[in-house]
């Protein structure tokens, strides 16, 4: 695999900060290979993920390099599959990696690629007609995929290492399967359980969320109505257990079953019974309005002192992707990233005949267009479920995803505080806030380091993960242009990976 890779050690971004960026290694774009994506192992290393453009015998060739916490490459494995099948779902954990490429027949193949070695395992097969997968996770041996089969739902399973397939019908009791819509599912490691939500539609205004408590061989262990006798509709879920039967939900909720949140709750339950459920609206948080210049925030309040004047309820409503609940000693943090929807205008044409002739006409339509994220908030709740305290900041990422991801990562080993780290604007940004909500730090970095004084670059797209300790990954795509003449290159367009050290 021929490929440009520099590496080399640089100063603190800051001098003064606690942010440096240790190494960095460049990889030439357009050298035959794309759709570049890595892969972290924690202290095992990451995974260099690309794909040969060339097709040879109706076979495309997958490359995985293995590269250790230096940025030194160590293994590298090549895999072969038919060239019809695209990278379609992944997941990652501290020893593997395992991604599913099909095409659009269903057929598909499953690669696990080990941290240790870089070995690679592969199972083929075909999906049942009419499915659809998306979102996975892996639990044991088994695959899980949210998947839907002549429009019902399921929860799909393939063993990565026989390739047996195993769809799980999701039933509630009094429930047609076709009124049931999986929301999302999420895997518990420690307790070795599959925890799925369900929404049920009871009318227009109000659906309910059921929780589906799986074990590892996806066998039911117990399902309940988290929100039976409750008027509001729950839209996102994240579990934590405590301990045997006893769990945490938190989330987002909306009044009217729609598809825009209007706040946050917290709930604590023991097997099926619910101790409590606490709802917490956008506009009762003290900080949730802060990003936003202050004109804003004065006519919002004012728009809010109206409305409850008038005995009327003010509400702001967003999409909102939480992540795992962060636990403390004395209760418990949500994080929340806000975004919405964008669209473009695409113009199109059309020929039809009309009398004998020939007529063209052009016509306009909204195409989806990505993801703009705005803002994150963060909530701590005590161990009774009270809002302790909030904040917000902004947040600006360097492109719109097509799909809903969480561009903040978290390092949460300190029980003191909480540290933060998020790429805006093509610069690190960097939180560190106590256990009271108190910010202790905040930094904003220069652009993103490259490698030859004179750099100026012209776009960067990155990502940055926490990946292990104090150490993150920042990594993307990045055009930059160079008139010294001792650079290699005048212009470059490189697929960089960085090393960033927090302290």
């Amino acid at each position: 695999m021929k490929k440009l890779v520099l590496l080399f050690i640089v100063m603190p971004l800051f001098a003064y900060t606690q942010i440096k960026q240790e190494a960095r290694v460049e990889i030439e774009l357009n050298n035959g290979y794309s759709s570049e994506k890595i892969h972290e192992f924690g202290e095992k290393g990451f995974l260099l993920q690309s794909l040969n453009e060339e097709v040879e015998n109706g076979e495309r060739e997958w490359n995985y390099q293995l590269y250790n916490t230096n940025l030194e490459l160590s293994k590298e494995k090549n895999v072969k599959l038919p060239s019809k099948q695209f990278r379609s779902e992944s997941f990652n954990d501290l020893d593997r990696n395992y991604t599913l490429f099909k095409d659009r027949k269903g057929n598909f193949s499953l690669v696990t690629v080990d941290a240790k070695d870089c070995n690679l395992t592969l199972v083929s097969g075909a999906l049942p007609k009419k499915c659809r997968i998306s979102q996975m996770a892996v639990l044991g041996d088994y695959a899980y995929f949210k998947s839907i089969i002549r429009n019902i739902p399921y929860l799909f399973s393939i063993n990565w290492k026989t390739g047996q397939q195993k769809p799980i019908l999701l039933s509630i009791h009094k429930v047609k399967p076709k009124h049931i819509d999986l929301s999302d599912f999420q895997l518990l490691e420690k307790t070795n359980e599959v925890m799925l939500y369900v929404h049920v539609r009871v009318d227009k205004r109000k659906q309910d969320t059921y929780i589906l408590n799986l074990d590892d061989q996806g066998n039911k262990k117990e399902s309940f109505n988290l929100t039976e006798n409750i008027e509001e509709s729950i839209l996102g879920v994240s579990a934590l257990n405590l301990e045997k039967d006893k769990y945490i939900f938190t989330g987002t909720y909306s009044s009217n079953n729609r598809f825009l949140s209007e706040g946050i709750y917290f709930c604590k339950a023991k097997g099926s019974n619910i101790d409590f459920i606490n709802f917490h609206k956008f506009t009762d948080l003290n900080n949730f309005l802060s990003y936003l210049p202050e004109k804003r925030q004065e006519r919002l309040k004012k728009k809010k002192e109206k409305k409850e004047k008038k005995g009327k309820e003010f509400k702001l409503s967003y999409r909102i992707a939480p992540h795992d609940i962060v636990v403390r000693e004395d209760g418990y943090i949500l994080i929340g990233e806000a975004y919405y929807t964008t669209t473009r205008t695409e113009t199109y044409t059309t020929t039809s005949v009309v009398n004998g002739v020939t007529q063209t006409t052009t016509h306009t339509r909204q195409v989806f267009d990505g993801y703009r994220y705005t803002h994150a908030f963060i909530a701590k709740f005590g161990l009774d479920g009270t809002l302790l305290w909030d904040q917000t900041f902004e947040m600006w990422p360097t492109y719109k995803p097509f799909f809903v991801k969480k561009f903040i990562s978290i390092d949460e080993w300190d029980e003191n505080s909480l540290k933060l780290l998020f790429v805006s604007g093509g610069r690190i940004v960097t939180k560190t806030i106590d256990n009271t909500g108190k910010i202790l730090n905040e930094l904003k970095t220069e652009p993103i380091k490259t490698l030859y004084t004179g750099d100026k670059t012209k776009w960067t797209i990155s990502n940055i993960n926490h990946w292990y300790k104090n150490c993150f990954i920042a990594y993307g795509k990045q055009k930059i242009k160079n008139k010294d003449e001792k650079t290699p290159k005048k212009k470059r367009k490189v697929y960089f990976i960085s090393k960033i050290l927090f302290e």
